[in-house]
């Protein structure tokens, strides 16, 4: 636990307190990112030979993951790594509240690839890294661009990849977990791997969505037991919806956990 924090509950920091933490987080993560870009640079340069760019994704997970599991008055709590360790591939899809969400699955230092929208590539520095590690875009609304990337993604699991997908395909306005769109569960069934659901709570808390201030603060990352295709009889739109229901459930126990 870190210092402002009494178990999951978030401690005001007051509007003085947070407008000088955002003084200070922004600026740092403009300029760390222009930093840390090198030695993930010099990594691909000497790891180029290895297909899944394994010391890369793991140099670039710390990136991640420490903007919020390092950030005073934040922490992530990360529960059901050992159900998926050595395992795979899967296909991971979680839900989404933030653009904090990212750092948090980061934080479960797992290997795998993200797919996501091509304009996040074009970010410098960080859109230039995921180049890098490979991930897999896509254009939203370009059916040549979904027909790739589902090429990609087949051809990625296929030399044993994992890969990351938000199922709801944007961020939640109210924190609760939307529909799925049927993509990733169809992946998944036709490539006849599992599916492993990892629930997050907390992260829209941080940052709102349509704001970029951060209102520091605990995050719980969940992963859930894999399943399998075959227990659907390789139904995408029945996975699809035994998925959406375990999240919700889980979600639901996080918070009236507390």
């Amino acid at each position: 636990m870190t210092v402002g924090q009494v178990g999951t509950v978030r401690v005001g920091l007051g509007p003085v307190g947070l407008a000088l933490y955002n003084l200070v987080y922004w600026p740092y993560l403009l300029c760390s990112c222009v930093v840390l870009f090198v030695p993930a640079l010099v990594i691909f340069a000497l790891t180029f030979w290895d297909s899944k760019r394994r010391l890369l994704h793991r140099f670039t997970s710390y990136w991640g993951s420490h903007y919020l599991a390092w950030a005073p008055f934040a922490e992530v709590r990360v529960e059901g790594r050992e159900r998926v360790v050595g395992g795979g591939p899967y296909v991971y899809v979680v839900n989404h509240q933030s653009m904090v969400d990212i750092l948090a699955v980061f934080a479960i230092h797992l290997p795998f690839l993200w797919v996501s929208k091509i304009e996040n590539f074009f970010v410098p520095f960080l859109g230039w890294n995921m180049w890098l590690n490979g991930y897999v875009a896509l254009r939203r609304g370009s059916l040549p661009s979904i027909l790739r990337m589902i090429r990609s993604c087949l051809a990625k699991i296929g030399k044993g990849h994992s890969l990351c997908v938000f199922p709801e395909g944007t961020r939640s306005p109210d924190g609760t977990i939307k529909s799925f769109y049927r993509g990733a569960f169809w992946l998944a069934s036709r490539a006849s791997v599992p599916i492993v659901p990892v629930v997050i709570d907390g992260t829209g808390d941080i940052i709102k969505k349509k704001r970029l201030r951060i209102v520091p603060g605990p995050v719980r990352v969940h992963i859930l037991e894999p399943i399998d295709p075959r227990s659907v009889g390789y139904d995408s739109r029945a996975l699809r919806d035994v998925v959406h229901g375990a999240m919700s459930a889980e979600l639901a126990r996080l918070r009236a956990s507390g």
